[in-house]
């Protein structure tokens, strides 16, 4: 039923795109064989995708291949929470209560992991010291739909991880590895939904919800080109036929007002200055927004020296393989090739 897994196929499924890689395997070290990305579209059909996997991988006449996969499933959550006390963060009961009361997350029917703020461990309540807490999951039937697509696709996830997260985890490994001191701002934005995140060495010291995503631009866009309709504005959003650069600001101006006022506040209670900004998931066409973002913000886009980080991981690239041009939107299946944990281990020696 399933391929030997003679080969390691990593792959991060976002609602734009699916980004892929084929390597050596699944350990450390391994080599990139090949990157590519299918765009998705309304109209594709699971035989088309299986039909891209299958001109990526040799599926040897089995029905799936093992993969692990990043997904990014609609309701997902990750939320900062510093608890009173020592005590009242070990105990599982309260925080039960608190995903409910000031989260409106139902722990029921959720898919929840907690992790610690300080460093991205697992918590384990009964050794752990830290009252600064990341909740993060997302509704258990939303990751049963990611999976059900994934295996209509000819893949079965070994693993499935929540990209939100596992990007998160990048992006703080490529600071530590790069000595980047000052907090970095980490923008998440889809179509229903988008996530504010600042970074801090290594540390997530804030971790928020936006209930509004790029759906929420198009009513507007509607309405300043005198369009038909919002599935026309939508098209025009994403083609790339049109110059947003003179409109961007008016369209983005209330996600910035909502990103202003995160880091503005951090930054007041911290004392600490944001250099740089992280946008993660928008395809290649919509790199108009981060630009958008960073000038209204009045900060540096991070964009990754891929290639040196990915080395530093004993993650090779294979001939032909190219990384010097790839976005920030790469850092969540690069995320999922890393183990962020030997490196650690390694300067600890």
């Amino acid at each position: 039923m399933f391929n030997p897994k003679t080969k390691g196929l990593f792959i991060d499924v976002s609602e734009f795109s699916i980004l892929a890689a084929r390597t050596t395997g699944y350990k450390v070290p391994m080599v990139i064989e090949e990157l590519t990305e299918y765009s998705l579209s309304a109209d594709d059909t699971p035989e088309e995708i299986r039909g891209f996997f299958e001109q990526l991988v040799d599926f040897k006449g089995a029905g799936y291949f093992v993969s692990r996969a990043g997904v990014y499933p609609e309701g997902r959550f990750v939320r900062y929470y510093e608890a009173e006390s020592n005590n009242k963060a070990k105990d599982l009961n309260f925080l039960s209560g608190v995903l409910k009361s000031e989260f409106n997350v139902d722990p029921d029917v959720s898919t929840v992991s907690i992790l610690n703020a300080k460093d991205g461990s697992d918590f384990d309540p009964n050794s752990s010291l830290s009252k600064r807490l990341v909740f993060c999951g997302g509704p258990v039937s939303a990751f049963q739909a990611e999976q059900d697509r994934l295996l209509s696709y000819g893949i079965y996830p070994e693993r499935l991880e929540l990209s939100t997260v596992t990007t998160l985890g990048g992006v703080s490994d490529y600071a530590h590895f790069n000595e980047i001191k000052s907090p970095i701002l980490c923008f998440e934005l889809t179509s229903q939904s988008a996530n504010i995140f600042i970074i801090n060495q290594g540390q997530v010291d804030v971790a928020r919800p936006v209930p509004f995503g790029l759906d929420s631009i198009y009513p507007l866009l509607q309405r300043e080109l005198g369009l038909k309709d919002e599935s026309s504005a939508r098209k025009l959003f994403f083609s790339n036929t049109f110059d947003f650069a003179e409109m961007g600001p008016k369209l983005l101006r209330r996600m910035t007002k909502e990103l202003q006022a995160s880091t503005g506040f951090y930054e007041v209670q911290t004392g600490l200055t944001i250099e740089k900004v992280f946008i993660s998931v928008l395809p290649q066409n919509l790199a108009w927004v981060s630009k958008t973002v960073a000038d209204s913000l009045g900060l540096e886009i991070m964009q990754p020296n891929l290639e040196k980080w990915l080395e530093g991981l004993k993650i090779n690239l294979g001939e032909g393989v190219e990384v010097s041009n790839l976005g920030s939107r790469w850092m969540g299946l690069f995320s999922l090739m890393g183990e962020f944990h030997l490196r650690e281990e390694g300067e600890s020696e």
